[in-house]
């Protein structure tokens, strides 16, 4: 069995003269429209002039999504379980068809609340779609209860045993 650590540190331009340059040029070939219109849109945000109408106004969302995770796990939940996308992986061509904003926010759409309400998450394969794809669950615990949720992940994937794949002789010589 292989263990395939990948490291990325990012992309860098190589035609930057200047630092400012460098930085601009690197942001904009190494991200994605989604992810650039991310970026601009926070720095949107955060300007003094819509910092009250935006920023608070997002802040004081953010507090209700981890308020009613909080409740969910007052009531007695250990662990909170959801779906993690609303479908398998699209085709490359169905991906294609739809712009990559709009993918993104057709795929984020479950994890995002979690991520807001600064809660750990976890997601484990459970099954495969009927075209052979996987389809993952998510597992979402109490703030700073890590441990006890990859315990409870660990536990999932042993019930499950769902098949994993050797890749074999693509690392050898």
């Amino acid at each position: 069995m292989y263990i395939i650590i990948i490291c990325y540190t990012g992309h860098r331009s190589s035609e930057g003269r200047s630092t400012e340059e460098l930085y601009a040029l690197s942001r904009h070939e190494g991200f994605l429209d989604t992810v650039r219109g991310r970026i601009l849109a926070g720095n949107y945000f955060l300007l003094e002039k819509n910092y009250e109408r935006y920023f608070l106004h997002a802040q004081r969302v953010r507090r209700l999504i981890a308020q009613d995770f909080q409740a969910a796990f007052e009531d007695g939940v250990d662990v909170i379980v959801t779906p993690t996308t609303i479908s398998d992986s699209p085709t490359y061509a169905q991906f294609c068809e739809v712009d990559t904003r709009t993918q993104a926010e057709r795929q984020d759409i479950f994890t995002q609340p979690v991520n807001l309400a600064g809660l750990p998450a976890v997601v484990v394969p459970a099954m495969l779609s009927n075209r052979g794809l996987p389809i993952g669950i998510q597992l979402i615990g109490k703030c700073f209860q890590d441990q006890d949720l990859l315990t409870v992940a660990k536990w999932f994937e042993q019930q499950v045993q769902f098949p994993h794949h050797i890749i074999e002789d693509y690392f050898t010589d």
